[in-house]
């Protein structure tokens, strides 16, 4: 069984891609180099939050995979929010210039 964190993480993503693919969002260089950026801050972020640990996650909520203390799914979820973000703002943008 996936474990929650891993699902949803996952789940969203996909929604977060497919929108981004409708928005026009993943076509656009600027937004996968805000994605690199953003995913390189995560990292640094989260490997000093989990690394402490100021984080903590309980045993069965992640697949266990890490990249160095980092669970490979708090790198889905950033992806996600990342994609998510770009994509609504394409997709108001291109709403009010239908409006013009």
């Amino acid at each position: 069984m996936i474990p929650e964190y891993t699902a949803a993480s996952i789940l969203w993503l996909a929604g977060a891609a497919a929108a981004a693919w409708w928005a026009g969002t993943l076509r656009r260089r600027p937004a996968w180099l805000a994605l690199v950026v953003f995913l390189g801050f995560t990292v640094v972020f989260d490997a000093f939050l989990t690394g402490l640990p100021i984080v903590t996650y309980g045993p069965g909520t992640d697949l266990g995979i890490r990249l160095g203390p980092i669970p490979v799914e708090d790198l889905v979820y950033g992806a996600a929010l990342c994609l998510t973000a770009i994509a609504v703002f394409d997709l108001g943008r291109g709403r009010r210039r239908a409006r013009r």
